[in-house]
């Protein structure tokens, strides 16, 4: 049996938190899918593409390198935000 926790909610609402807190606790995995969306933004953003453009939001996902997602200064500002949610709808 596999167990598998999912944190929802408005942003801001402390989700990060209390997955992590959750993960750590179990002994799980800890997937940070809003960190994850940040920093396709981010990339498509640096490439200076448009964060409306699916393919290159794509790209930016398949080129993601774990280094990627450990800058949190740059993924936790409000242009990431933003471009999290542009390239996550």
């Amino acid at each position: 049996m596999t167990l598998i926790i999912a944190v929802d909610g408005p942003a801001a609402s402390g989700k990060g938190t209390i997955a992590a807190r959750l993960a750590q606790t179990y002994g799980l995995p800890h997937l940070d899918t809003g960190l994850l969306y940040r920093a396709v933004g981010m990339k498509v953003l640096e490439a200076g593409g448009s964060l409306d453009d699916e393919a290159a939001a794509t790209q930016a996902a398949r080129g993601l390198d774990p280094a990627d997602l450990s800058d949190d200064a740059r993924l936790t500002t409000g242009e990431a935000g933003e471009a999290a949610s542009r390239v996550a709808g």
